[in-house]
């Protein structure tokens, strides 16, 4: 018994245990990959494309029908002078059926534009999803940099307060006047000013984020690493190589969509040339006795109609002409879309490729100079040789292009992830 409950404790805790680790993941920092599943969980409108989805298909199902028949009763030639359903030979109670069978192919047609409404509503979901995919993305990335550009100013002040705290010890004892502590002093101010407007757009960038998952998510700091996000060679390749992704793109498969639907519907409009078929069968029960003494006959009657396009034929090609142009027009949209997406493509391709070398050249060359000549100038001014103006310049200058590296960090990620959108990639938008 012991040995049992035992085993039922550390189950409970191996279960307890799985519960939490999610919650515990979450509560320290936040990942993009955290904040997209957010997102992507909670967003409704991705919820409503797929009961459309769901709607269209069960509309399609529903259109392959046909139509209910009609039963119908009376009764036919009644004297009116006795009301006597045996007095007259033609006086009968007649029942029938009513049937109609639609034009042509009709009801398989209409049950095929359905279908293309239903999964064109997975397009507008796909498409909708990354866009808002691409939106938390920026966001995201926007939210880092201030986050990190609020940790690269807490280590300048650390900085400043010791360039301070030297050039007061140095005014005490009269090695220095008070031009330079007012100077140390005013530096600091600034950095602080600087550190007020980080605040003010880290907090702008995380409230955007708590927007887009539709929950409070600003209370939690983002994580210190950039995420990985995979260029798939999207940066050195030719546009043209791409071409069959643009083809893919879920914004191109709504114009397509579009353009089947409406070739659809000018083969809808063909099957007003056909006839629509009628079919009518009765049965008329008599009572009474023929002059012979015999039982009248029952009386059975069945009917064919048609309806003939003989007077609407001019306005039925007119409405066939003009869906045809609309399906032209919507083959024009869909070479703009795609014209569009290339050329998007390419001018944030060639940003990317910008921003990649610039990023380099600060890594390789600007900040290893900058890192020298601060320490060159603070060397200079703890000997007496410069002025804490040339300290706090250079300063100012290895600050402003270390904010400067991680910008084009940031950027060069945010141009990766508009070629993801461009390119259709993580385009499932399934929430549940």
């Amino acid at each position: 018994m012991f040995v049992l409950f035992q085993l039922r404790l550390v189950r409970t805790c191996l279960v307890l245990l799985a519960i939490c680790l999610p919650f515990a993941a979450h509560a320290g920092s936040l990942s993009l990959q955290d904040a997209l599943q957010t997102i992507r969980q909670n967003d409704l409108k991705l919820r409503q494309f797929q009961r459309l989805s769901q709607a269209y298909s069960s509309e399609a199902e529903a259109a392959d029908y046909l139509p209910e028949p009609v039963l119908f009763a009376g009764i036919q030639n009644l004297p009116t002078d006795t009301f006597d359903l045996d007095q007259e030979p033609m006086t009968q109670l007649r029942m029938g059926l009513r049937q109609m069978f639609p034009k042509g192919d009709s009801l398989a047609i209409k049950s095929d534009l359905a279908s293309l409404n239903a999964d064109m509503q997975d397009f507008a979901r796909n498409a909708y999803w990354l866009s808002l995919k691409r939106d938390a993305e920026q966001a995201w990335l926007e939210a880092w940099y201030w986050q990190k550009r609020l940790s690269l100013l807490i280590d300048d002040r650390r900085f400043l307060d010791q360039v301070l705290n030297f050039t007061q010890s140095l005014y005490e004892v009269g090695a220095k006047d008070q031009s330079a502590v007012l100077g140390a002093e005013l530096a600091l101010y600034k950095l602080q000013d600087t550190e007020i407007e980080a605040r003010k757009q880290l907090r702008r960038f995380k409230q955007e984020l708590d927007r887009l998952a539709q929950q409070p998510l600003a209370d939690l700091s983002l994580s210190e690493e950039l995420p990985n996000l995979d260029p798939l060679g999207a940066a050195q390749a030719a546009v043209g190589e791409f071409e069959a992704y643009f083809l893919a793109h879920p914004s191109i498969a709504i114009l397509n969509q579009k353009i089947a639907l409406s070739e659809t519907k000018t083969g809808l409009l063909e099957q007003d040339f056909e006839p629509a078929w009628g079919l009518e069968v009765s049965y008329g029960l008599r009572d009474g006795t023929q002059p012979d003494g015999s039982e009248r006959a029952d009386f059975f009657s069945a009917g064919l109609s048609v309806q003939l396009p003989f007077f609407s034929r001019g306005q039925k090609q007119q409405s066939q002409q003009a869906e045809t142009q609309r399906t032209s027009a919507a083959m024009l949209a869909r070479d703009e879309a795609l014209q569009d997406l290339r050329f998007r493509f390419s001018s944030v391709q060639q940003q990317y490729r910008n921003t990649t070398e610039q990023r380099e050249l600060y890594e390789a060359s600007i900040l290893p100079t900058l890192s020298k000549q601060r320490q060159s100038a603070l060397q200079s001014y703890e000997s007496d040789k410069g002025t804490v103006q040339s300290v706090m310049d250079v300063f100012l200058a290895e600050q402003a292009a270390k904010a400067m590296h991680q910008r084009l960090r940031v950027d060069e990620l945010k141009h990766l992830s508009a070629l993801h959108y461009f390119l259709g990639f993580d385009s499932e938008a399934d929430p549940e």
